[in-house]
């Protein structure tokens, strides 16, 4: 991340501090429910089960990734993603009702009743984001790179993340989306797969969806980079994947399609990465160069070089509201979504053709980019 608020979050004490803010939120959470209950129902039992329910599911939300590992089933990971996201949105909108009614002084069956309004608002909006994220939207640009001959039109996707949320259907709706475009070429920027990298224990699940991205309609091919969750170079099972699914990975590779460079730069994460300086003997200077690059961070870099265009992706353009705000501060305005220039090189950044984790779409969507190039 390019920013000292980016930094920050990138620091051990940020991620203990993010440890105790929601554990206390969990409790505050609990606390404000039970009490609702309470005034309610007059009932001890019911108050204190509801509390410590809450509790315990927001503490679950906390540690999801550590129980999914651990246990790895299905519908546990889908249950604790769409609760984590429920447990954001619900403490957001209970504090803020808490101190509302505390400030003009609500009786207190007013705020019981305030109380279970806001959590019944928390699940519409949460299931709102959940239909919104199975839907792909197009977002069009018009890019000029100087190229030789005729014009050239691109599918630009990033942040797929195949795993427990998205799955064949989602791929197949992305699949027949574009080719209506009837592009030359597709790239992928990265993250093909979730953080867990579960789904390439299921060879049933590889296979269907393989299939499926085969019929990806672009005379050039389908091109892909790794990014910050996707297996090692070295992972088997993930290469055979990319070969049945008829994916070339450039992995700190060049290639040149007609009338321009293509050049694939592999996040540094958890693989090797190689700098510009040793690529640039591969690139031909006589036609326009396109980056693959799926952090948006590394745009300085081919800035310095003089790449026509990079294409990335990374931010999620902050998924859902209001990590959406966070995001933008902590990548800089600059790093964090759309088209930009700098200097002779431009740049667009994607939100993202799928989620990561929590399966909501909040304020964002779900994107292919066409992009249009002369």
């Amino acid at each position: 991340m390019n920013t000292s608020f980016g930094k920050l979050l990138e620091k051990s004490i940020f991620k203990k501090c993010f440890f105790i803010f929601i554990l206390a939120s969990a409790v505050i959470g609990g606390v404000i429910n039970a009490r609702a209950v309470q005034t309610v129902s007059e009932s001890n039992f019911l108050s204190y089960f509801v509390g410590i329910l809450y509790t315990a599911m927001g503490v679950s939300a906390l540690v999801g990734n550590k129980i999914m590992e651990r246990w790895r089933y299905k519908r546990l990971e889908r249950i604790i993603g769409i609760y984590s996201c429920f447990f954001i949105y619900d403490f957001m909108i209970l504090f803020l009702w808490w101190v509302v009614s505390n400030i003009f002084s609500f009786s207190a069956k007013t705020q019981a009743v305030g109380s279970f309004i806001m959590d019944i608002l928390a699940a519409f909006i949460v299931m709102s984001g959940y239909f919104h994220a199975k839907q792909i939207k197009y977002t069009s640009y018009s890019v000029q790179i100087g190229l030789k001959g005729k014009a050239c039109r691109i599918a630009m996707l990033s942040d797929i993340h195949l795993g427990v949320f998205v799955g064949e259907k989602h791929i197949r709706q992305m699949v027949k989306k574009i080719n209506q475009l009837q592009v030359d070429f597709v790239v992928i920027c990265g993250d093909i797969i979730d953080v867990n990298n579960h789904i390439l224990d299921n060879e049933e699940e590889l296979n269907k969806i393989s299939s499926v991205l085969r019929g990806i309609q672009a005379k050039d091919g389908v091109f892909a980079v790794l990014g910050n969750h996707d297996p090692k170079i070295t992972n088997k099972k993930f290469v055979h994947f990319l070969e049945l699914s008829n994916i070339q990975l450039l992995h700190n590779q060049v290639i040149h399609l007609p009338n321009l460079n293509l050049i694939g730069r592999t996040d540094a994460s958890n693989n090797d990465r190689k700098p510009m300086e040793e690529l640039e003997k591969e690139i031909s200077r006589s036609v326009p160069s396109i980056v693959l690059d799926h952090n948006p961070a590394g745009i300085s870099e081919a800035n310095a070089y003089g790449a026509d265009l990079v294409l990335s992706g990374h931010t999620h353009k902050g998924q859902f509201i209001p990590v959406t705000y966070f995001t933008k501060i902590a990548n800089g305005k600059h790093y964090f979504y759309g088209y930009e220039r700098f200097e002779k090189t431009q740049a667009i950044i994607s939100s993202g053709v799928g989620f990561f984790q929590l399966p909501v779409r909040i304020g964002t969507s779900n994107e292919i980019v066409d992009i249009h190039l002369t």
